[in-house]
């Protein structure tokens, strides 16, 4: 996407405010004094994509339990995630890849109205839940790793979500494309009103992200517990391509011929 705006030097000063979310490069208001005399201030928006084949996915890997006391649920849970948790190790997930994600214990309710005119909630058990986020650097394997935790006793498995281990993967192809989307947008403007681009009065960048180009397998995947059953056949985990998007704002002064 591209988009302009031109102004004359004549007492005019340009500004362009910092989207709201967006920690980039700060815009800089341009004073009317960066432009000479007979210069035409033109503002370029131009973005460029770069697409990219994914290395990683990323996976939160969990077990869920029940006890009639808190205890009993938090017990079982420990012991079935250390054996979850060595599944991913021996599955060649390195230790430095598996971060604690969350530890909960909250009471189970059930509303008695047999000899209770109130209805009211008691408590009935416990569940505990413990899961894990886990970066898998080698695509390939990413299907055994989590037909391995299923093997161990975890029921909850999200993921998994794909993209690079490395977070500027693609960066430096979209900046390339979007400042020569950039370029040539000026130079047509330029070539359309007579005039040529004389200078960069200055650069902006803000709002950078990856996504798929398609849709890559992704959700939730849950056995029941406990005990849970054979791990599932797990369909392979394709990479497909992702995007990564970058948008420029560009002050250009035109100047005559």
């Amino acid at each position: 996407m591209m988009r302009s705006t031109m102004g004359m030097a004549s007492g005019m000063a340009a500004a362009l405010a910092l989207l709201p979310g967006m920690a980039a490069a700060q815009a800089v208001p341009v004073q009317s004094t960066a432009l000479q005399p007979g210069e035409t201030l033109l503002e370029v928006q131009a973005e460029g994509q770069a697409t990219y084949r994914p290395d990683a996915a990323f996976l939160s890997v969990g077990v869920v339990t029940t006890g009639t006391t808190a205890r009993e649920a938090t017990d079982g849970n420990a012991a079935k995630m250390a054996a979850v948790i060595a599944s991913l190790k021996g599955a060649g997930v390195e230790a430095r890849y598996i971060r604690t994600q969350q530890i909960n214990v909250e009471p189970r309710f059930a509303r008695v109205t047999a000899g209770d005119w109130q209805g009211q909630a008691q408590i009935t058990g416990y569940v505990a839940r413990n899961s894990v986020a886990v970066t898998v650097t080698r695509l390939a394997s990413a299907g055994d790793v989590i037909a391995a935790a299923f093997g161990a006793g975890a029921n909850s498995v999200s993921g998994p979500n794909l993209g690079s281990s490395d977070p500027t993967k693609g960066m430096a192809e979209a900046r390339a494309a979007a400042l020569a989307n950039a370029k040539a947008e000026a130079e047509g403007y330029a070539a359309g009103l007579g005039l040529r681009v004389a200078r960069v009065l200055r650069v902006s960048e803000r709002g950078n992200f990856a996504r798929p180009v398609e849709y890559v397998m992704t959700g939730q995947l849950r056995a029941p517990a406990p005990p849970p059953p054979p791990p599932p056949p797990m369909a392979p985990v394709e990479g497909g391509e992702m995007q990564r998007s970058v948008t420029v704002w560009i002050d250009y002064a035109l100047a005559p011929r």
